[in-house]
């Protein structure tokens, strides 16, 4: 019995050795990717926003505690959003200024509905493309008509077929920050909340496991 007990003993220290390294593995590929993704998300930040990209770079250093976003994830959405912007005919600080303030409802959004970050952006990116369903699903209304109304509560009376591509992109911007204001700042309202502090501890600890890396 003594002999069995030994060998199961072993065969415990053994799995249990196993288990450890692949997890450390697993960990070590994880935080290495990630490194990765950050040094090529910056070069789209630089590309997109040129001597602006500064501006991203301040932002995505405070984002975590003030919105629950990762440098990454910061990064990603505005240089994402930047780059659509840009392509609808949106041009100079406007690109800026509406990248950081729809990046910045995207983690408000996730907080308030209670969402991962990632869906509640491309929930954002989709609406600001003419996409309904996506803000649909959280009662956000973005046809045509609606924006049509809101343009003409505005003072303006193009009618939204006659807009350019830029033109219709404001008014969805516009409209859409109209019509979320009860969830703009949730993240600070609840930055205490258990949600909102494991989102801020989990990318805290993503960016110590990546400093560590590169120590190493």
């Amino acid at each position: 019995m003594q002999k069995s007990t030994s060998l199961i003993g072993k065969a415990f220290k053994i799995g249990l050795g196993y288990i450890s390294a692949r997890a450390i593995a697993g960990f070590v590929k994880e935080t290495t990717k990630v490194a990765s993704d950050l040094t090529e998300v910056q070069n789209v930040v630089d590309v997109t926003f040129g001597s602006m990209a500064k501006d991203i770079n301040e932002f995505s250093k405070i984002s975590i505690e003030q919105f629950g976003l990762s440098e990454l994830a910061a990064k990603k959405y505005s240089s994402t959003m930047g780059a659509m912007l840009k392509s609808s005919g949106i041009a100079g600080q406007g690109v800026r200024d509406m990248a950081l303030d729809l990046t910045k409802l995207s983690a408000d959004m996730a907080s308030f509905y209670n969402l991962d970050n990632d869906v509640a952006f491309q929930k954002i990116m989709s609406g600001m493309s003419g996409m309904t369903m996506p803000l649909k699903e959280l009662g956000i209304n973005m046809n045509i008509a609606n924006l049509e109304a809101y343009a003409l509560s505005q003072g303006i009376n193009t009618a939204w077929r006659e807009m350019s591509q830029a033109e219709q992109t404001m008014i969805r911007y516009q409209y859409l920050l109209s019509v979320t204001s009860d969830s703009q700042g949730d993240f600070a309202r609840n930055a205490y909340t258990w949600a909102n502090q494991t989102k801020i501890l989990s990318q805290q600890f993503r960016i110590m496991s990546m400093l560590n890396i590169h120590l190493v």
